[in-house]
């Protein structure tokens, strides 16, 4: 009984003494560079004594420090280039492509729908679709789930260039994709679209885009992403109506 005692005060102490490293290593730091250290220090086990290990990285990790580089509730910008490799790194040590994670990754890439796309086409629409299959197989999460998160991912970048028309476009591959937009998609792009309409002039982005086509694509959107649910409780008074249409 002694013994047990004296080494869990050594455990105690053991972890302690790493603890305080660990705060010493990104004290001073900002919240980026700190996250980013941490990180460091769970894949490699940097800092730590021989002997001693820490749990490896996850998929929530990964999403807190993409979170970071996305600049979400700082004076950052995003920072798209190390989002990605940050992705392709979590992907080379097998962690799961969650759809929070991607939709971290691509809220990284500020208002560059372009190269948005492009990683979604090239790395993370892949990967959304893979763990997607995996996760129908494990039966873990709703089907859907982590593609309908990623592709939220791909609208607030949308919204971040006030590009509703690009917006659109996605909504209707969603459908394509056999995943329904709904009002968290909506809402994604109008998030994206307060983060770079806040503190501004509205006259001034008005001149920069043709106002009445920006309204009619958001129409539209707001038309994809809003279709009749007979799950909402909300539209059960909705009036509803049959088009036939004949040659």
């Amino acid at each position: 009984s002694a013994a047990r005692s004296q080494r869990n005060m050594l455990s105690l102490s053991n972890e302690e003494s790493i603890m305080n490293q660990v705060i010493s290593h990104v004290n001073g730091k900002n919240c980026l560079d700190a996250s980013m250290a941490l990180l460091d220090i769970m894949r490699n086990g940097t800092i730590l004594p021989e002997g001693f290990s820490i749990p490896k990285p996850n998929s929530q990790s990964y999403c807190l420090v993409a979170s970071a580089l996305s600049g979400y509730g700082t004076t950052f910008e995003p920072d798209s280039s190390r989002a990605l490799r940050l992705f392709r790194n979590a992907t080379a040590e097998g962690v799961a492509a969650d759809g929070r994670f991607l939709n971290a990754v691509l809220r990284c890439f500020g208002d560059d729908v372009e190269g948005a796309l492009a990683a979604w086409k090239s790395d993370i629409g892949p990967a959304a679709a893979a763990q997607e299959g995996r996760s129908r197989g494990g039966g873990k999460t709703r089907p859907g789930t982590n593609l309908m998160a990623a592709y939220n991912g791909l609208m607030h970048v949308c919204g971040r260039a006030i590009r509703p028309d690009a917006a659109t476009r996605i909504a209707y591959a969603m459908n394509k994709a056999n995943v329904e937009p709904t009002e968290v998609t909506l809402n994604s792009y109008f998030a994206g679209k307060r983060v770079t309409m806040d503190g501004k002039d509205d006259n001034v982005i008005a001149t920069k885009k043709n106002l009445r086509l920006e309204n009619q694509y958001e129409s539209l959107l707001s038309v994809e992403c809003m279709k009749y649910n007979t799950k909402d409780k909300r539209q059960s008074k909705d009036r509803k109506i049959r088009i036939i249409l004949s040659n």
